[in-house]
């Protein structure tokens, strides 16, 4: 959960960046051509870094994926055993579990 928090937070900073150089160079004094120039290089640049950063995230989730399925996996068999132990503890079948 924490490094959702991390990526998000990732994310704002980068964005924030990249809106921040593009007002830099389009209020900054310079010619037409020489500032669409300058944009021009900003936006590849962010667009480079963006693939950069969505190219990490999927190869994270290739390898954190299988993982995250077996833990999430187990809990939900625990929770299972657990509801039938309640239900059938309900039904006076079996003692409660402690």
């Amino acid at each position: 959960m924490a490094s959702d928090r991390n990526d998000t937070g990732l994310a704002l900073f980068l964005t924030g960046l990249a809106v921040g150089a593009a007002l830099g160079v389009l209020l900054a004094p310079a010619s037409g051509s020489e500032t669409r120039k300058k944009l021009g290089e900003k936006v590849r640049s962010f667009k480079d870094e963006a693939e950069e950063e969505f190219t990490e995230g999927i190869e994270r989730l290739k390898t954190e994926l299988p993982a995250r399925k077996d833990r999430y996996s187990e809990a939900i068999r625990e929770g299972w055993k657990a509801f039938r132990q309640a239900v059938a503890s309900e039904e006076g079948k079996v003692p409660p579990a402690s």
